[in-house]
């Protein structure tokens, strides 16, 4: 190693990773592979020291008897059964029961799904062919021109759309029971009232989680028990939407999503009829059990009220165990990582992080990981993120592994602040990844990977990246935007991805016009750029510049900045 690239490595641990407060730190002298190899032999040592198998298999049973058979059952505060709220829906239940058994009916009359496979495919085409009036739209610059594409391209459009709602009506045995259903309504009216704690409140509680239970269903694969939820929450999203568009072009996020369900329903369609008609089923015998479990608990006796008061207790104490078992056991993961160099806890932190909420989900540079990792960095110094209160859960199993002062660990309480990340909820299965993280090759290489990005972000603050907030809208139920819930931030533009160097194939195949163009955006800098796909990869193309870039998916990650106002 020259003694100019030891020194570039080094100088930021000679000035011994200043604190945030500005004020310095000791540290030993060491180059970033040598911090990330002690790393590494830390991570290892708090593996051994906080997960056995013995444990690993006590959090499964745990979470197992908390999940019990599946089937909400409303209670009143009081521990009594919540009847109002059941009897509210066995309608609706009734209405459910009714509906599947059409839906099979009418699936027994089919032999195939040649014909729809073939119509899907139609549609596919006609969305392409609509979709080329944005390329002509974005380069003419004759007014007059330009405007009379606008005008065939809304013709087009509203043809395409009227032709795809007729399509989305006929696919009876892929679509929610109440179809279409507005899951973004049903989310915002639960998340009003699923904290409050009045008898009144937990009624409205109930009632609003009931009905998301009963809507919000989907097929079940009876041998691998995978549920296709996602595709007919898509559907309902994509229906409601296309339902009296009247715009010349398509916003990205239809685009985006009509696309994807095309192509989702292509693979649905192309394993056949036998395969669905099995799925609805096995759903139609679960309806039936389920409306007939309730209607079973309203039926009363002295002994079921005995077996509900049991089932109340039960259903407490499966969640209080499963609650204290895993937040004690990331208790002591937090107490392993405060002896440890602040240096190691910021590595912790941001690598644990990086590791749940983007994964492999990532271009080779780490364009997702890096954001992610600023907006970790901007929370460090926010009291907003930055403290465990004593009124969060974790708090108490801290307590009781003898941790003190947690507000000298900003970093930890970034990490485990309540409501934050959901990999850290005690009744989310990866939370187990806390205290027993994979130690497998594959992840421990992503790690050293991730490891090097994050050094060279807090070597290299980004002080004009203010988001302190990111979801994935990809990977919300009817691809909900919770954005439009979230009125005191603003979302950050979006940006091109890693510059392209080898670009010779591109360029030929964008002057024979055989990239096909999705969109344009422009960046913070008012820079336009061009998105095109070709065959299965999706580029960025700088107009101006002549250059291209790696694709960052917008609707993977997006991120928030607070408004000053509020």
């Amino acid at each position: 190693m020259s003694l100019l690239k030891h020194f570039k490595t080094t100088l930021p641990f000679l000035i011994a990773f200043t604190s945030f407060s500005g004020q310095f730190v000791h540290a030993k002298s060491l180059t970033d592979a040598q911090v990330i190899n002690e790393y590494m032999k830390l991570h290892r040592k708090q593996y051994k020291t906080t997960c056995s198998m013995k444990i690993y298999n006590e959090s499964q049973k745990l979470y197992k008897n908390f999940l019990g058979n599946g089937i909400f059952i409303p209670f009143q505060l009081s521990g009594d059964l919540d009847e109002g709220t059941i009897k509210e829906y066995v309608p609706l239940m009734k209405k459910k029961r009714e509906w599947i058994k059409g839906v099979n009916e009418r699936l027994s009359k089919m032999r195939s799904f040649r014909n729809v496979l073939a119509r899907n495919r139609q549609i596919q085409s006609q969305f392409e062919k609509a979709m080329r009036h944005n390329y002509k739209y974005r380069y003419i610059k004759d007014l007059k021109t330009k405007s009379h594409v606008a005008l065939e391209s809304k013709k087009e459009i509203k043809q395409f759309l009227k032709d795809l709602e007729r399509y989305l009506n006929s696919l009876f045995f892929l679509q929610s029971f109440n179809f279409p259903v507005d899951h973004l309504h049903l989310r915002s009216e639960y998340d009003k009232v699923k904290d409050l704690e009045t008898a009144e409140g937990k009624q409205k509680s109930n009632s609003a989680y009931l009905l998301r239970k009963i809507v919000e269903d989907g097929s079940v694969d009876p041998k691998k028990g995978r549920s296709d939820l996602s595709l007919r929450s898509l559907i309902d999203s994509v229906y409601l939407r296309i339902v009296g568009f009247d715009q010349p072009f398509l916003t990205e996020e239809l685009r985006y999503d009509i696309s994807d369900l095309i192509s989702r329903l292509d693979g649905v369609l192309r394993k056949g009829h036998k395969k669905t008609y099995a799925r609805t089923k096995y759903w139609q015998k679960k309806i039936i059990e389920r409306e007939d479990y309730y209607l079973d608990l309203l039926n009363k006796s002295k002994t079921k009220d005995d077996i509900l008061k049991k089932i109340f207790e039960d259903k407490n104490q499966a969640r209080y165990a499963l609650s204290q078992y895993i937040y004690d056991k990331e208790a002591l993961v937090y107490k392993f990582w405060k002896r440890q160099k602040e240096i190691y806890r910021k590595l912790y932190a941001l690598e644990t992080i990086l590791i749940h909420e983007v994964g492999r989900l990532d271009d080779n540079y780490g364009s997702e990981r890096r954001d992610v990792a600023k907006v970790v960095i901007n929370r460090v110094t926010n009291p907003g993120y930055n403290t465990i209160e004593s009124d969060e859960p974790f708090y108490q199993s801290l307590v009781k592994a003898g941790v003190k002062n947690t507000e000298k660990y900003p970093w930890l309480n970034v990490l485990f602040k309540r409501g934050q990340f959901s990999f850290t909820y005690f009744f989310i299965p990866a939370s187990k990844g806390i205290f027993c993280p994979d130690q497998s090759k594959s992840a421990r290489k992503l790690m050293r990977k991730n490891l090097k990005m994050i050094l060279d972000e807090l070597h290299n603050p980004d002080k004009d990246f203010k988001a302190t907030r990111y979801f994935s809208r990809a990977s919300m139920l009817g691809r909900m935007d919770m954005s439009s819930l979230w009125d005191e931030y603003t979302s950050m533009e979006e940006r091109p991805g890693p510059l392209i160097h080898n670009t010779t194939r591109l360029k030929t195949l964008l002057t024979r016009k055989n990239l096909n163009y999705l969109y344009s955006f422009k960046d913070s800098g008012e820079h336009n750029y061009d998105v095109y796909r070709y065959k299965n990869k999706v580029y960025v193309h700088s107009a101006k510049s002549g250059k291209f870039y790696q694709y960052r998916n917008p609707h993977y990650f997006k991120y928030f900045v607070k408004n000053d106002d509020y």
